[in-house]
C-alpha cells in the first residue's frame, strides 16, 4: 500500500491542503507551475514601487499557482524552488503540518504573492491558500 505524501496548512480557522500533481511535462521536473516564480517576483516589484505598504493588501492581489521543488520546510514556513527562482510559503495564523514530505518533493501552491522579507534571499513571499504535494 502506497503512503500518501501529505503538506497541510493549519491555522486558527482549520485549513487543509489538497492534493495536487505536479509531474514535469519535459520528463520529471518539478516546476515551474502555471505561473513562474521569477515572473511573480518582477511583477511584485514593480507594484511595490508604485505603492505604498499601507496600501497594499490581499485584496488588490490576484492569487497565483506555483509548482516547485521543496527546499525547506519549518513550522511555519516551506520554501519551493521552480527552476525560475524561490518562494517562501507563509500563513496568515499557524504554519505547516508534514507527514511523509521532505526536501526535494514537489509542491503546488496557490497564494496571495508579496515581496520578500528585506533580510530574504527568497524572490516572493505566497500568503497561502491551498497547498499539497503529489507522488512522483
Amino acid at each position: 500500500m502506497k503512503r500518501r505524501q501529505t503538506l497541510k496548512v493549519v491555522g486558527a480557522a482549520g485549513v487543509s491542503a489538497s492534493v495536487a500533481g505536479c509531474s514535469g511535462i519535459l520528463g520529471g521536473g518539478c516546476g515551474p507551475g502555471e505561473d513562474e516564480i521569477g515572473t511573480l517576483a518582477e511583477e511584485v516589484d514593480a507594484s511595490e514601487a508604485t505603492s505604498t505598504a499601507a496600501e497594499a493588501s490581499t485584496e488588490d492581489r490576484e492569487s497565483a499557482s506555483i509548482t516547485g521543488e521543496i527546499q525547506s520546510i519549518g513550522d511555519s514556513e516551506v520554501v519551493i524552488d521552480d527552476g525560475t527562482g524561490t518562494a517562501k510559503l507563509t500563513t496568515l495564523f499557524g504554519g505547516f503540518t508534514a507527514e511523509n514530505v521532505g526536501e526535494g518533493d514537489c509542491a503546488q501552491a496557490t497564494g496571495i504573492p508579496f515581496a520578500p522579507e528585506e533580510s530574504s534571499d527568497n524572490d516572493i513571499r505566497l500568503l497561502v491558500e491551498d497547498v499539497g504535494v503529489a507522488n512522483d
